[in-house]
């Protein structure tokens, strides 16, 4: 029980490895890919305003619990609600390590594409899309490139949150940001480009009526900042007692929207330049090729003084971007195997075994990473809901007062109870508003749960999860050995009794 005592050794050390939980893949890979495929400035609006009402508020209530039980997330549901809603914790950390699944493979790509950089194919006159498919055509090499991913995160991991964790993030964070303005500068400074800015930048405003653009603009935000996925909850378990939750969750939603916004002015503008008219640039950007990044980076990087390189160092960062996300999401499922007994050598074993061979269809299939992609993505939302209903079950004024004004450099008012109380009302009214449009675009094959987009496929995936963890819910909470004596001490004060 020794190593729930771990802690990070510096405040530093703890926002540097909450950037990296939040700035990843998701900011370089999938905000460039989703804002090009959702109409550009009304997507960044609808992006930036679901960062403030959306993913603030639920890092705010993630750390609340982290911190408070000292528990992963089935001990701190657990502990928080009662024992009757163990299986919300175990629901909450499945849809983390559904998307670490198919992290890992996407880690992966970046990782070949080091390489590829490193032994000079990325070069003047490389075919960069015939390159993307000869490589994401081969299983071969993805699952390698996937199990090589999984090995080095696990591998961080297992040597513990100091050790492992607080060092690794200090060195991949700073050289991220560094590459990303690098790059940034010089395809703003390409011919062409400053069409992909404006489609970046402009909203066109009747796109905001649309329900596509603002479920892909929430999903991102809780994507990229981490939000609903207990990252930053199980992160929480290792702070400082004197920890401050407000300032540190803005910070992190601050720091991952500029990484997002760097990648866009990176990319966008890369593939404007690149094409060879505007139409096909927005051809492009519309298709939603999953290959986005990969396919017009390798095309600019030659293009630059000493590319070979700027193309090492980016996709360097970028692998170290995609670790940095994917080392939170391994410890998600460590820490919940170590509050059952394990040490964290096993804990860490047993979740690289199992992410590892549960992301192998992602590695062989683009489609199924895709429909994992969407399934999970959107199930943050639900997520989001679930933390908001701890709040409430809790006592959200408690919670605000007691926990998050106690130690925060700034006092976060009622806006905060607002925006958790409206959580339910933008998930219905967003998730609705798009189920009702996907109707009208697959009006005979909405309902199919092998349609990779579908509401089916979410539903069908959703429902058996929760039926599952709710079949097991009495075991999960026994299965739990540990306890959290702080939020003892806050029900002691409050007059709550235990096991409610």
């Amino acid at each position: 029980m020794a190593e729930k005592r771990e802690q990070w050794g510096s405040r530093l050390g703890f926002i540097l490895a909450s950037l990296g939980m939040a700035v990843g893949t998701g900011n370089i890979w999938r905000f460039p890919r989703v804002a090009g495929t959702n109409d550009g400035g009304a997507f960044l609006i609808a992006y930036l305003v679901a960062n403030l009402i959306w993913a603030v508020p639920l890092l705010m209530m993630e750390m609340v619990m982290g911190k408070t039980t000292r528990l992963g997330t089935i001990g701190s549901f657990r502990d928080f609600i009662g024992r009757k809603s163990a299986w919300l914790g175990a629901w909450v950390g499945f849809t983390c390590l559904g998307i670490m699944f198919y992290y890992a493979v996407i880690m992966g790509w970046a990782l070949r594409y080091f390489v590829y950089a490193v032994s000079g194919v990325i070069k003047a006159g490389v075919d960069s899309e015939a390159l993307w498919n000869g490589f994401i055509g081969n299983p071969s090499q993805t699952i390698l490139f996937h199990f090589i991913a999984i090995l080095i995160g696990g591998l961080i991991v297992y040597r513990g949150v100091q050790g492992g964790l607080e060092k690794a993030n200090k060195i991949m964070i700073p050289a991220l940001f560094i590459s990303l303005i690098i790059a940034a500068v010089w395809a703003i400074a390409k011919p062409g480009a400053i069409l992909g800015l404006e489609y970046l930048f402009v909203p066109k405003w009747a796109s905001l009526g649309k329900a596509d653009v603002w479920l892909n603009a929430f999903t991102q935000s809780a994507w990229s900042t981490g939000a609903g996925w207990a990252l930053i909850a199980t992160y929480a378990v290792y702070m400082k007692e004197n920890e401050d939750i407000g300032v540190n969750s803005f910070m992190i939603v601050l720091g991952d929207a500029s990484a997002a916004i760097l990648a866009g002015m990176c990319v966008l503008p890369t593939v404007f330049a690149l094409s060879a008219t505007p139409d096909a640039a927005m051809e492009a950007l519309k298709a939603g090729n999953t290959g986005l990044t990969f396919i017009y980076l390798a095309k600019l990087f030659p293009t630059m003084p000493g590319g070979q390189l700027v193309a090492a160092i980016f996709f360097l960062a970028l692998t170290l971007a995609a670790l940095s996300s994917l080392l939170p999401m391994i410890e998600v499922g460590v820490r919940n195997f170590m509050d059952a007994g394990y040490d964290r050598k096993k804990a860490t074993i047993i979740i690289s075994i199992g992410g590892f061979l549960l992301g192998v269809p992602s590695a062989y299939s683009v489609e199924f990473l895709n429909n994992q992609d969407m399934v999970w993505g959107v199930g943050l939302l639900i997520s989001g809901l679930i933390y908001a209903y701890a709040a409430y079950n809790h006592g959200i004024d408690r919670v605000r007062n007691e926990v998050i004004n106690k130690t925060s450099d700034i006092y976060v008012g009622k806006w905060w109870n607002y925006c958790i109380g409206l959580f339910p009302v933008m998930f219905a009214i967003i998730f609705g508003w798009w189920v009702w449009q996907s109707y009208t675009w697959y009006p005979d094959t909405w309902w199919n749960p092998l349609e990779t987009y579908s509401p089916g496929t979410m539903v069908v995936q959703w429902v058996v999860s929760a039926v599952i963890w709710i079949i097991l819910n009495n075991w999960l909470a026994g299965w739990i050995k540990g306890s959290s004596p702080q939020l003892e001490a806050l029900n002691v004060g409050a007059g709550i009794k235990e096991g409610k």
